[in-house]
């Protein structure tokens, strides 16, 4: 820098020789000359040589003994201060789009004006960098100036948006220490800073000052209502709405409630679905003249659609002259989030018709309605169109797309989605690394994906890529929920236990929990389903999904065993709905009760709810178990008399499973041929099940038959035929039948039971010897056998599918893997505890005859669960009663 420079009686000039414009070479340039230089300058590079020279030649700063020398003013050529000069440098980086050199240059201006880094703030939240922002606010302080009323609210404006309630609440520091508190206009961005920052009770501390300073407008009321609209009190957001209404302000003009206000509150109806209300917000905005306006049409028929009334939101719709696609777009998803999926559809199709500029939310909103309704398929194609048409998806596209690959079980389309999402840049390429909300949210929902489309490698590998801190409950329950329905129901028990554990612990949602008790039920697990129904009791986050969580309950304790618990909850719950009703019945119909069902049944009646065919289906099923073959048929025959519900394919092999099971297998027979429609799968199964009860081979042979010819026959169907088979010593159909399904690449499923004791779970297979108690056990299950031999039992060696003596038979019969597990369980189990076992097969004959006598000599309740019902055996009987 030049301080000592000659006193002059001309204008200071230099010899200038740059490439930034030729009339500057071989002529002496005064600072005028330079300040049209910069205006001149078209790069970044031309920008850098004049602000170099200017530099060099000290034109930016002068000393303060120089800055009092009077230098005679030249006609034409007025003075250009340093501090001009200074600012035209700045301007000249802006223009060229080089905000860093912009900023540089700013700083070394005394003083710097307060309108350029007004300037340089504004555009960096233009662009969306907002910790840039404050980071040039922050220089900015430091260089001495001082924000100005433009200034301060760009800065909330920030610290709000990304969101810092640290720097929010410093810069209202600022705002106090240099005497802004006063000023409306920074007021009312301190209250919409404080409100994205998640501080709802300092925004309305700050409207209370404003409001007792009187110095409160329309945007202050605008801004503390979307406050309360965003922190989901929208009730609170409501009131102060009406008293916005109300007041009049003498600074303020009558109309309290602008466009703004109408479109800030409409949202809180929404979530409340007061229908009321928006009604009468609707009437305040005609009354006003802020109808017309699109953007409050717009909201309107959001609302309305939201609140459950298509018919308000059509009349909105049909009288608004100006529609963008906006208003199509609310109607589509106004139609689709209410389940009437053909007038969405409708709507869609006379968009195409009036050539409306489709956008990415309609399209997103037709490819989640068909994901809703089950039309997986026409999702994909939809999606297939959107891409063609050159729209782009987003994050919520593809969740909607893969929620339909989920459903259909579409494994090549969700990876096709998947590497479409990375290719997009919807994902990382790389393991998740944070990021916006939609992120997760795709992440999420490709855990479910492929969860349901039981890959659950992969669904296992997103789901442990997700840092443990960054997973929110959307991303647990997806999880564990895979386990539960369609994976092993341990790793989903030993995943919520993880993910209500510290470090990082979420508290579980009522789906959560939904899926966590169906691993339970699948496990019978019924201790861990009273620690979970214990951690529901001590939790009070689920007063909201009262129906939910119960009817889950009452599910598991039936399926694990403990109908009785399941009708305590059943009394105890203050309201019920239809599931609540149907899963009582449920319980008692797989425990054989049949009368307390129907007791059920008549109950659910007089409160009011009409039975459906869900309900005559379980009532069917509980008189089959229970051996009410009058009662059944009675219901079976009022089902379209009564109560106008046709039977359907389900209800008419329940009425044959009745008659079968009573030993009226010919009237069984006849139902099947008097149908009204063809015989399904269902149905020839439950006819072959009635003919291994009553050894009809020619009924049973014909049913197969059918199986086949459907392609629906299973490892299930040829074992019922084998035991037919062997029952009638007919044992080369026997190997016949072995030999098919071998060749048919059909494997019989190897019968498998556990049982709870002290310790955990114990597995066991036919002619089991892992255990370390297998010596104790095939001596406890000999003493066992023979003392029940005594008391009158004979091995039904009919179950023994081979043709060997009936030596090796009763050895085969003692092998069954649910005699093994009574075994264990007498062994482990303290006396008069139940034990429970669970098998994933029917009951063998033999063993239920040897449990029902076994039950005379031991002090245990012994409980046995199949894919079909429950058996309670105690003191030589069985609840089913011989019906099962």
């Amino acid at each position: 820098m030049i301080f000592n420079l000659p006193r002059v009686t001309t204008p200071i000039g230099v010899r200038f020789i740059s490439v930034a414009t030729a009339a500057c070479f071989a002529r002496d340039v005064s600072p005028i000359h330079f300040a049209a230089l910069l205006k001149e300058c078209r790069s970044v590079n031309a920008v850098h040589q004049v602000h170099q020279q200017l530099i060099a030649l000290g034109l930016l700063s002068y000393p303060a003994s120089l800055l009092a020398v009077s230098f005679p003013p030249v006609p034409s050529q007025p003075f250009v201060s340093p501090r001009s000069l200074g600012t035209g440098v700045v301007a000249a980086y802006l223009a060229c789009g080089s905000t860093n050199e912009a900023l540089l240059a700013l700083e070394h201006v005394i003083p710097s004006p307060t309108v350029w880094w007004n300037l340089l703030i504004r555009e960096q939240i233009k662009e969306g960098h907002l910790d840039h922002a404050i980071a040039i606010s922050c220089r900015m302080l430091r260089a001495g100036t001082r924000p100005d009323h433009f200034t301060l609210p760009h800065m909330l404006k920030a610290c709000g948006e990304l969101p810092s309630y640290r720097c929010g609440i410093t810069i209202h520091g600022i705002i106090c220490r240099n005497g802004f508190e006063s000023n409306v206009f920074i007021c009312n961005a301190v209250v919409a800073m404080y409100a994205r920052c998640g501080s709802l009770e300092e925004a309305s501390l700050v409207f209370e000052e404003i409001t007792q300073k009187g110095i409160d407008d329309v945007i202050s009321w605008n801004s503390i209502v979307a406050a309360h609209v965003k922190h989901n009190k929208p009730w609170t957001a409501l009131n102060m709405f009406s008293k916005m209404a109300m007041i009049v302000h003498e600074k303020a003009t009558n109309d309290r409630s602008d466009i703004i206000s109408i479109v800030s509150i409409l949202p809180a109806c929404a979530s409340l679905k007061a229908l009321p209300q928006t009604r009468e917000i609707h009437s305040h905005a005609i009354r006003h003249g802020t109808f017309p306006d699109a953007f409050v049409g717009n909201s309107l028929v959001d609302t309305y659609a939201k609140c459950g009334s298509m018919k308000d939101a059509v009349k909105v719709f049909n009288m608004m002259e100006f529609k963008d696609v906006v208003t199509w777009n609310a109607m589509v998803t106004g139609y689709s989030q209410r389940g009437n999926f053909e007038a969405a559809f409708e709507i869609f199709k006379n968009m195409l018709k009036e050539n409306i500029s489709l956008d990415v939310v309609t399209w997103t909103a037709v490819i989640a309605g068909y994901a809703q309704r089950g039309c997986s398929q026409e999702a994909l194609n939809i999606f297939r169109q959107m891409v063609f048409s050159g729209s782009e998806p987003n994050s919520v596209t593809m969740i909607s797309l893969l929620s339909a690959c989920a459903s259909l079980g579409a494994c090549s389309q969700g990876m096709e989605t998947h590497a479409y999402s990375l290719k997009n840049g919807l994902l990382s390429l790389d393991d998740y690394s944070g990021g916006d909300g939609e992120d997760l949210m795709v992440h999420n929902a490709l855990i479910d994906m492929y969860s349901k489309c039981r890959i659950f490698k992969a669904a296992r590998s997103i789901f442990d890529s997700i840092p443990r801190m960054e997973r929110n409950v959307v991303t647990w329950t997806v999880m564990i929920g895979g386990y539960a329905q369609y994976g092993d129901s341990n790793d989903a028990l030993m995943l919520f236990s993880e993910m209500i554990s510290k470090p990082h612990p979420v508290a579980p949602n009522a789906f959560t929990v939904s899926c966590v008790l169906m691993a339970c039920t699948h496990l019978s697990a019924l201790r861990m389903g009273k620690q979970i129904h214990a951690y529901v009791v001590r939790q009070h986050r689920y007063e909201a999904s009262t129906y939910f969580v119960a009817n889950c309950l009452i599910d598991m304790y039936s399926k694990c065993g403990d109908v009785d618990t399941a009708r305590h909850l059943f009394d105890s719950m203050p309201q019920r709905n239809a599931i609540s009703w149907t899963s009582m019945m449920t319980g008692y119909g797989m425990h054989g009760r049949g009368n307390e069902a129907l007791e059920i049944f008549e109950k659910m009646q007089k409160a009011g709810f009409v039975p459906d065919d869900i309900s005559f289906l379980v009532v069917l099923y509980a008189c089959s178990h229970s051996g009410m073959v009058d009662r059944g048929l009675e219901y079976f025959d009022s089902m379209s008399r009564d109560y106008g519900v046709a039977a359907c394919a389900e209800h008419y092999a329940c009425a044959i499973d009745l008659l079968a099971r009573s030993g009226q297998i010919d009237k069984a027979w006849n139902i099947v041929k008097d149908m009204p429609m063809e015989p399904t799968a269902v149905v020839w199964v439950a006819l072959l099940s009635a003919c291994r009860v009553h050894s009809n081979v020619e009924l049973a042979e014909y049913a197969l038959s059918k199986l086949v010819d459907m392609n629906a026959e299973n490892d299930g169907s040829y074992t019922l035929i084998s035991n037919i088979y062997a029952k009638a010593r007919r044992w080369k159909d026997v190997a016949r039948i072995r030999n098919l399904m071998k060749n048919s690449g059909i494997k019989k499923r190897p019968g498998c039971s556990w049982v709870q004791g002290k310790k955990g779970t114990a597995s066991f297979f036919v002619g089991d010897r892992s255990h370390s108690l297998s010596p104790q056990i095939y001596a406890l299950l000999e003493r066992l056998i023979d003392r029940v031999k005594s008391m009158g039992y004979v091995p039904e060696t009919d179950f023994a599918l081979h043709d060997v003596d009936d030596e090796e038979k009763n050895n085969l019969l003692v092998e069954h893997s649910e005699k093994l597990a009574l075994a264990y369980g007498l062994l482990t189990t303290s006396p008069g505890t139940a034990i429970r076992i669970t098998k994933n097969l029917r009951v063998c004959g033999d063993c239920h005859s040897a449990f029902t006598y076994i039950s005379k000599i031991v002090d245990h309740e012994i409980i046995v669960r199949d894919p079909s019902r429950f058996h309670h055996f105690k003191n030589g009987s069985c609840s089913c009663g011989g019906y099962w």
